[in-house]
């Protein structure tokens, strides 16, 4: 241990994993989800229960969109995710295990990487934490870490399909086969969330591109090996009835129908605009440190350094950038871009990162005072998580009239809303199916057993029903009369 505590890196490490703890953990701990991970986890819940198939699995009675099952995104993600629901239960603490599971295995890629980047350079391959804390500063990863995301597993198989296209990069031996690897992760991060997840094709053109270490020739042949590779499995798919049928419908009735006629911004550069902001503390630190380099005379543009660095913020873009083709775009699409730019940004400072740690004497009071600082800030950091435990960090109202209402109405129950009700509570939907089974209605013409309506709405309740008196707030529950 006390090794450990001398160890130059150790206080950093330590802030690094503070900063991850509190800006995920202490979210994931609480009750209440952003409503799209809420509707993936209801989908994943109910393929884990028989509801649905993996390659056409269910929502609720009605689903989304008018189609008889769910396909607002691919199903990688849901069946994977129902494993784990099998394996560990029902908890509302499955999805949020599940969800900082894949933050911890980015992080540990990310790390791997790092490593491979600086093979001989010891010093450098100790500052790991350093992507890490630039990755984990940008608000809009933190932000997805928070929530059950398709993003965060997806950002797991594109970092590892540019893990097996660095490897090929670095070494001859058995390069093609590492480039096959990395197209089958490409085939699978798509098969998590769509197009988005194709863009580690062109890692092997921007490798060229920026550092010269590989030849055209190999760039091209790495190239097309990483392409056809998903290419060809989704043509075995494609073979196959059941596959072809959910695939297609993914293709042409959500994606292709979602980007004619259903635009979320008005301007296709919203996107970058937004990727600058969100990548903006982590701009302001490195620009901080280079200034520092300046004063204190420190070199930071070593022999290639740069180049690596501009490799992986080029591949960052390249996640990120196409985003601007559509006007469909949420700032949480480039996530799994992120990492790319947090560890492109520390290449370009780790000479001045390395040198000002090697400069540090682990006998000083200052060190001293900087690793008790740490050991307080990360215990701190535990204890402030286990503080949220049984809060809410959204939908506070929401969630309480849904346990009050699901202890009323029986599991798999269909229960009926007011039309007006359907586009604007998927809140309310997805809370009462991930933990009730139960299914909302907007179809008056068959009037359910049950009906439920918010309060706040100027709606009628059809005629005879009548009201449950069971403490909620904001929606009411009413019974049939006998």
């Amino acid at each position: 241990m006390k090794k450990l505590l001398q160890n130059r890196h150790t206080p950093f490490w330590l802030i690094t994993f503070s900063v991850i703890t509190v800006l995920t953990l202490s979210v994931l701990i609480q009750d209440g989800m952003f409503m799209d991970a809420m509707l993936y986890t209801s989908v994943a819940h109910n393929l884990s229960h028989g509801i649905g198939t993996f390659w056409f699995p269910e929502f609720s009675y009605h689903n989304i969109a008018g189609l008889p099952s769910f396909h607002e995104q691919p199903p990688l993600v849901f069946g994977i995710q129902a494993l784990f629901f099998k394996l560990l239960g029902d908890s509302m603490y499955v999805e949020r295990f599940y969800t900082f599971l894949t933050l911890i295995i980015t992080a540990l890629l990310i790390v791997i990487l790092w490593k491979n980047i600086f093979p001989d350079n010891e010093k450098y391959r100790q500052t790991a934490w350093l992507p890490l804390f630039l990755w984990m500063i940008i608000p809009v990863g933190f932000w997805s870490y928070q929530h059950n995301m398709h993003e965060n597993t997806m950002t797991v198989f594109i970092l590892l399909s540019v893990l097996f296209a660095y490897k090929a990069f670095k070494h001859e031996k058995h390069s093609v086969l590492l480039m096959i690897l990395s197209g089958i992760m490409i085939f699978a991060a798509t098969l998590s969330k769509g197009f988005p997840g194709f863009f580690p094709i062109v890692a092997p053109f921007l490798y060229w591109l920026t550092t010269r270490k590989i030849s055209l020739k190999k760039a091209l042949l790495f190239s097309v090996v990483i392409t056809a590779t998903p290419l060809v499995i989704y043509g075995i798919l494609f073979l196959f009835p059941e596959s072809n049928k959910s695939l297609t419908l993914y293709l042409v009735k959500r994606v292709f129908h979602r980007i004619n006629l259903q635009p979320t911004v008005d301007n296709r550069f919203w996107i970058l605009w937004r990727l600058f902001t969100e990548l903006l503390p982590s701009i302001l630190f490195v620009l901080l440190f280079m200034l520092i380099a300046k004063i204190k005379k420190i070199t930071f543009k070593l022999p290639g350094l740069f180049n690596e660095g501009l490799f992986f913020i080029l591949l960052g873009l390249a996640g990120s950038a196409p985003l601007m083709l559509t006007l469909v775009q949420k700032g949480f699409y480039f996530v799994p871009s992120l990492p790319f730019f947090g560890i492109g940004l520390a290449v370009l400072i780790v000479p001045v990162i390395s040198s000002l740690i090697a400069n540090i004497n682990v006998h000083s009071k200052a060190f001293r005072l900087l690793t008790a600082f740490s050991v307080v800030l990360f215990i701190s950091s535990i204890g402030y998580v286990i503080a949220q435990k049984d809060k809410t960090s959204r939908d506070k109202i929401l969630l309480h009239d849904v346990y009050l209402i699901g202890k009323e109405v029986p599991a798999h129950s269909l229960v009926s809303i007011p039309f007006e009700m359907w586009e604007d509570e998927w809140s309310l939907q997805c809370y009462l199916m991930r933990y009730y089974y139960i299914s909302l209605d907007p179809e008056y013409s068959e009037l359910q057993h049950y009906f439920i309506i918010n309060n706040a709405l100027p709606l009628t309740v059809p005629e005879g029903y009548k009201k449950l008196n069971i403490n909620t707030i904001q929606y009411d529950l009413y019974v049939r009369k006998e």
